[in-house]
């Protein structure tokens, strides 16, 4: 019963609004009367879509409530998107903490993906993809501001069946997390 009242109640304001507001007689024909009409349009679909949201809602309690829990977990994830500042504050953390230990117990794991970064970086060839929820790093064949043919041509690019091997790390949740996985014991030597 109350959701008829919720869609009265639309209809009331609706009929309310169209009854005050009415263009004056110099408007009528003119492309200002069209715009109008789609505002108007455009209102009542979606105040109809509001209506029925609502009522699907009360019917179908569980997949509303499946629909909103994704809605939220994904804007949750895009809210806490990492981008390439966030890379680097984290690199330059673990870089730290590194130069903190003695050469002779570095991880050489650890030490081989931080050359390997430091490197992309001073070749300006890391690069980031935010997929809005997720952030993807990869590393590309030429530098940025290359102009030469091979850097500027699209055959000469890094192709989609083999971009999976140009990727370094992935954001994800406020983490790079090959990034934190690959300096997880950065300061025990095996050797």
């Amino acid at each position: 019963m109350r959701i008829f009242s919720l869609s009265n109640r639309f209809s009331n304001i609706r009929t309310r609004i169209s009854d005050k507001f009415t263009l004056p007689e110099r408007f009528k024909g003119t492309v200002v009367e069209k715009w109008a009409q789609y505002w108007r349009g455009l209102a009542s679909d979606y105040t109809d879509v509001v209506v029925d949201v609502v009522k699907s809602a009360r019917t179908k309690p569980r997949k509303a409530l499946v629909y909103a829990g994704t809605g939220y977990g994904l804007y949750q994830c895009a809210k806490h998107n990492p981008d390439e500042e966030a890379f680097m504050h984290s690199l330059r953390g673990w870089s730290n903490q590194m130069s903190m230990v003695a050469k002779t117990l570095h991880n050489p794991v650890s030490e081989a993906y931080l050359r390997e970064l430091e490197i992309a970086i001073n070749e300006n060839k890391l690069r980031t993809f935010s997929l809005g929820i997720c952030t993807i790093l990869w590393r590309d064949l030429y530098d940025k501001e290359d102009c030469t043919y091979p850097a500027i041509c699209k055959y000469t690019q890094v192709d989609y069946t083999n971009f999976w091997k140009h990727i370094v790390d992935i954001g994800f949740w406020d983490y790079y997390w090959r990034l934190e996985w690959k300096m997880h014991n950065f300061d025990i030597n095996y050797l």
